[in-house]
């Protein structure tokens, strides 16, 4: 086969077009790949699986690489049910990402030896808040709660800043409320919610629709009932004051005597955790919160019992209009429960939890804290609490829309201590189930929990104990380093006031662990 001159130069021109196309397409991958290799990966872990929460932090992901294109950053969304082994292996191994949400027990009371302090920066500004009325306001200070959260007094180091903070509240379908009663009125009272229920119950009764009244965590629904009905216990069990006592100090009690699982009020808690918690289906125990939220939008439950940051999943899922209420838990006037408390339990003031901290294994430590400044910016928070429906943490923003409905309510009496909490509130969570279904039984409940809390709570006072005496090897040289470092620099204000301050909580906790370990063995002794 000929061809003439002109169809061989056609085809020479697109042989050289494809030559230069592929090369570049090679050079442009190249590039591509030459930046990618120069671009920093920051990664940061959770457990928050909150759509509104999930949806939020990656528009902030977003907005922090539009500002600094050398920087990729990604979320890992880390399951609740496996978070703390998870996290425990990885930050302990050093294979953890950047940056870890603190919390939930992850390496017990030791958490701070595998996470860098930031307690230099914490206490300068933010500077992403150039601009703003925070502008020359310490870090630490721009939170709502002082970011307290973030503080280890072991150590008076920060490790961690927080974009959370929750309150608890029941959401209740408005069409179905009119549907059931004729009206929209929210109940304000225990009775007045026990009565609705049983509307509810008459209701899908005879029209045979499948409607309970309530659904969602019987752990939230017993801790709220709990500490409520043990204010007067909490407070009788705290050797310095009239407050409510710290967890080691309710343990200590009920160790040494001092209160029991036959007292009135744990009885009258445990059953009014029955009667409420049998507006919850059957089974509910088994069921997690994505599958209570279901049954909640399905309109198979007329209140759902969930935290604040549930709500933009919530407002997203259900077509019908939503009211907000607390739960309406018994006052001092109520006959029976009132008896056994000081006043309605305070929500107190807005608290952050799950503070986002820098793991020591981390090789970008300046990236990581700079992505943790601009997160916790006042126009970052502000943004963060509009996308995932979650109270703003950050002082000066107000909450708007349906988030107000979820601010904390400071009016009443400091709650006692949780019982949810480490090996205690397993003892706790492993009886659960005899107060919820058909053959619910408040006496069952206590029975079983009775066979394992004494043992439970000692294994966290002896790991209390244990984990303080190891923190002192830590800050004996600190201390001693402040005192020489203070020796030489006599009129450095700040230095005096630090080492002071290390030296005041050594002490105390110090005191505090000899205490408690005495109570420990008077207690296994018998003696008063």
């Amino acid at each position: 086969m000929k061809f003439s001159r002109a169809r061989l130069r056609r085809i020479g021109f697109r042989l050289l077009l494809v030559a230069f196309l592929l090369a570049a397409w090679r050079l442009a991958t190249h590039t591509v790949q030459e930046r990618d290799a120069r671009r920093v990966t920051l990664r940061f872990a959770h457990w928050q699986m909150e759509p509104g929460i999930r949806e939020a932090l990656d528009v902030l992901a977003r907005d922090y690489e539009r500002l600094h294109p050398d920087v990729r950053v990604e979320q890992m969304l880390i399951p609740e049910s496996i978070y703390v082994s998870w996290a425990t292996t990885h930050v302990a191994g050093g294979s953890a990402p950047d940056l870890v949400e603190i919390g939930r027990g992850i390496l017990g009371n030791e958490y701070y030896r595998y996470f860098d302090p930031i307690t230099d920066e914490i206490n300068a500004p933010n500077p992403y808040n150039r601009g703003t009325a925070l502008e020359h306001v310490p870090w630490r200070n721009t939170f709502v709660d002082g970011l307290a959260n973030g503080l280890e007094p072991r150590t008076l180091e920060f490790y961690g800043a927080s974009l959370f903070a929750s309150t608890t509240r029941l959401y209740c379908n408005e069409a179905l409320l009119r549907e059931i009663t004729g009206r929209t009125q929210l109940p304000r009272t225990l009775p007045e919610w026990m009565e609705l229920c049983q509307q509810v119950r008459v209701f899908a009764q005879r029209t045979g629709r499948e409607i309970t009244p309530l659904i969602g965590s019987p752990h939230i629904l017993t801790n709220e009932i709990f500490n409520g009905q043990m204010q007067r216990i909490a407070t009788a069990a705290n050797p310095r004051g009239a407050f409510p006592a710290e967890h080691n100090d309710l343990f200590i009690s009920y160790l040494n005597g001092g209160w029991s699982l036959d007292d009135p009020a744990v009885r009258d808690a445990a059953e009014l955790s029955r009667l409420v918690g049998g507006q919850l289906p059957p089974g509910v125990i088994q069921l997690g919160r994505a599958s209570t939220l279901f049954q909640f939008v399905q309109g198979h439950a007329l209140m759902y019992l969930a935290y604040s940051q549930d709500s933009t999943g919530v407002l997203k899922q259900a077509s019908f209009p939503i009211s907000v209420l607390r739960l309406p838990l018994p006052g001092p006037a109520t006959p029976r429960y009132g008896a056994h408390m000081h006043g309605p339990s305070s929500e107190g003031a807005l608290a952050t939890y799950g503070s986002f901290g820098i793991v020591r294994s981390s090789a970008h430590r300046e990236v990581a804290l700079d992505f943790l400044r601009f997160i916790t910016s006042r126009a970052s928070d502000e943004k963060f609490s509009r996308v995932s429906g979650s109270l703003p943490v950050i002082v000066g923003i107000e909450p708007s829309g349906f988030i107000r409905h979820f601010m904390p309510d400071s009016h009443g009496y400091p709650p006692a201590p949780t019982l949810q909490l480490w090996e205690t509130g397993r003892a706790f969570s492993r009886s659960l189930h005899y107060l919820y279904g058909a053959e619910a039984s408040s006496a069952a409940f206590l029975a079983d929990l009775k066979t394992g809390l004494a043992d439970a709570m000692r294994t966290d006072l002896t790991r209390t104990i244990g984990a303080t005496r190891r923190d002192f090897a830590t800050s004996d040289p600190a201390i001693e380093g402040a005192r020489q470092l203070l020796q030489a620099n006599p009129a450095d204000a700040a230095l005096r006031a630090k080492y002071q301050a290390l030296l005041e909580t050594q002490n105390e906790q110090e005191a505090q662990s000899y205490y408690t370990e005495l109570r420990l063995k008077q207690s296994a002794s018998g003696s008063p």
